[in-house]
């Protein structure tokens, strides 16, 4: 499917937007839960046999996208812009995912299915980073605890209704199909960071 046209107009709508154009321009760092948000919420189980210690989670795989991953790595090694990985499930695919791309074990949480409001304010205050400058990219109902630490919430297309209607930024694409590359990219171009910032602007 080309989502070439439908992201070019989402990307010039949201250039046209003033006010949300400012609070990008001053995002700090990207936190963002995994399932729904850099999958595309399906989980592949490798192998049925119960595991004699009781954890499932090492039989647990995922689908990550590649055009996300290349964005983020680019951000992590070059120290342009932080990236947190916060999710619900507890399973060692994230923390693959994560040591993949660069991301610190500092700024990967798994298992928080309660009070990630916590974990967010410890990352703000590892960072040195204020509620304003906080970007989440979210999609489900233990999400919506992020809304009172945070500046700006951002979700995928294949959010839930009620979760949209919450979210300052809509990416009209589904997570884990590049929905979270979408959004750095318009973070990164807004503030003139962007590895195809030429690129970028010409096909504008």
């Amino acid at each position: 499917m080309n989502n070439a046209n439908t992201d070019k107009k989402w990307f010039l709508e949201t250039l046209n937007n003033k006010n949300l154009v400012e609070k990008l321009k001053n995002i700090k760092i990207i936190i963002t839960d995994i399932d729904g948000c850099l999958t595309n919420s399906n989980l592949m189980i490798a192998d049925t046999r119960y595991p004699n210690d009781g954890d499932y989670s090492k039989f647990i795989g995922k689908s990550f996208c590649v055009q996300d991953g290349f964005a983020i790595t680019h951000c992590t090694k070059n120290n342009i812009l932080p990236i947190a990985f916060l999710t619900g499930r507890t399973d060692e695919a994230t923390k693959i995912r994560a040591k993949m791309l660069k991301i610190s074990e500092e700024l990967c949480f798994t298992g928080i299915d309660q009070k990630k409001i916590e974990k967010i304010q410890a990352i703000q205050e590892l960072k040195n980073i204020k509620k304003e400058e906080t970007l989440y990219f979210g999609d489900d109902f233990l999400d919506f605890e992020a809304l009172d630490a945070i500046g700006t919430m951002a979700c995928p297309d294949n959010s839930l209704f009620y979760f949209q209607d919450k979210a300052d930024l809509i990416v009209p694409r589904n997570g884990g199909n590049g929905a979270f590359r979408l959004l750095l990219d318009l973070v990164l171009y807004l503030q003139n960071k962007h590895f195809a910032q030429d690129f970028i602007k010409k096909a504008l």
